[in-house]
């Protein structure tokens, strides 16, 4: 690896240890000696700049299949849903499935949801509000952005329970442990396949305003867009995505404002500082510290030869830790900042960014409202920073109880 700043060229970073964090001293240090590091996995890129360009470069692509074959993992149920899931699709199909997944997650798609996101979001904090503690991520986090999805999906109200169940179970998938869970994984996409043929079924009787039925007419059309299994994969694909991301980045969220209690009451007296306040937690504690690409060909990056099939990997976490672009980096809901990469850039900038940020900003004022004095209860328990989507798995906070 090349690198201009420094006579002692690139730091090693050890990814693989299970205490690694993109956040870190560490990982700050290397970044002020290079815009890169040497990992056992492929290169890790430290700063905002070139995450930027690298995001952008059509020379690298999504690691897809990559993931699953890297783990044994080469053939199946799994395998078969996963290739053909936009995120991992490239080209000209991924260009035709976006083209029919789009219509959903519009602004003016999206703003429909509100008042229904609103509703939810009341409902689950009137559960707990009077107790004066919970555990925020099976208490609320586990629960509202599925309920939005499977809105925005058409999933039955009834079985919502159900798909947050599937959809904990697929969120193995993201992560380096996918042979442990294969078995929970397909028996979750098995009782998923049935459910949505089914609700496909139904949406032929009787269709409705909501993705499945958009789905149903590509499927059934004279143009042929899309085929059954590709169906099948991307709701599945859509109610991992649409779950677990944003379950994660409101467990995040709920922390670093439980450590800041100046900038929840703030966000508590002046609500518009919502969408604000939304970037500035993508930005200082998001749920994607790092995204990962693959080069496609040979290329030469700063300098750097990069052969083709090498993994690297963006840590965006790091690069909104940078003075240079950021300036003063501590949390604070009312900066002006640059552009937070949390969502990508380029040909697979995250499809659900607008519905993802529209559920934070509805939910966040509510929230610092209707729990005052916020504070944690105990030390969170997160994820592996290779688990693809971090975030708290138990979040324990106390805040001053409802009358």
């Amino acid at each position: 690896m090349h690198c201009m700043m420094t006579d002692a060229g690139p730091a090693t970073l050890d990814i693989l240890d299970p205490a690694f964090r993109v956040s870190s001293p560490q990982t700050a240090e290397a970044a002020r000696r290079c815009w890169c590091a040497q990992t056992p996995l492929g290169i890790a890129v430290l700063r905002y700049d070139d995450c930027q360009a690298l995001l952008k470069d059509r020379r690298l692509r999504q690691v897809g299949v990559d993931h699953l074959r890297a783990q044994g993992v080469s053939a199946g149920p799994l395998f078969e849903m996963w290739r053909r899931f936009l995120l991992n699709v490239e080209g000209p199909g991924r260009d035709r499935l976006r083209r029919l997944l789009a219509p959903a997650f519009t602004v003016a798609a999206v703003n429909r949801l509100r008042p229904r996101m609103r509703e939810i979001v009341h409902g689950l904090i009137d559960r707990f509000a009077a107790d004066g503690a919970c555990e925020f991520m099976s208490a609320f986090a586990d629960h509202y952005p599925p309920r939005v999805m499977a809105e925005l999906i058409g999933l039955p109200e009834a079985e919502h329970e159900q798909f947050v169940a599937w959809g904990k179970a697929l969120a193995s998938i993201i992560g380096y442990q996918v042979p442990q869970h294969l078995t929970e994984i397909e028996a979750a996409l098995a009782g998923l396949y049935e459910s949505i043929d089914r609700i496909v079924d139904e949406r032929r009787q009787d269709p409705q305003q909501d993705l499945v039925t958009t789905l149903v007419h590509a499927l059934d059309g004279d143009h042929g867009e899309l085929d059954s299994e590709e169906l099948r994969a991307n709701v599945a694909g859509l109610v991992l995505a649409g779950q677990d991301s944003t379950r994660g980045q409101l467990g995040l969220a709920l922390e670093i404002f439980a450590r800041h209690p100046e900038q929840w009451a703030r966000l508590a007296s002046q609500p518009a500082l919502a969408e604000n306040a939304t970037e500035e937690v993508l930005r200082a504690n998001g749920v994607a510290p790092i995204v990962w690409r693959v080069a496609t060909e040979d290329l030469e990056y700063r300098g750097t030869p990069i052969a083709a099939g090498t993994r690297l990997w963006l840590m965006v976490a790091a690069a909104h830790d940078e003075a240079a672009v950021f300036g003063d980096t501590r949390f604070n809901i009312e900066a002006d900042r640059p552009a937070q990469l949390s969502f990508g850039l380029g040909p697979h900038f995250c499809l659900g960014a607008q519905l993802s940020r529209v559920e934070l900003r509805e939910a966040l004022p509510i929230l610092a409202q209707r729990l005052p004095g916020l504070g944690l209860a105990g030390e969170p328990v997160h994820r592996s920073q290779l688990a693809g989507f971090v975030g708290p798995e138990a979040l324990p906070i106390r805040f001053t109880a409802a009358r």
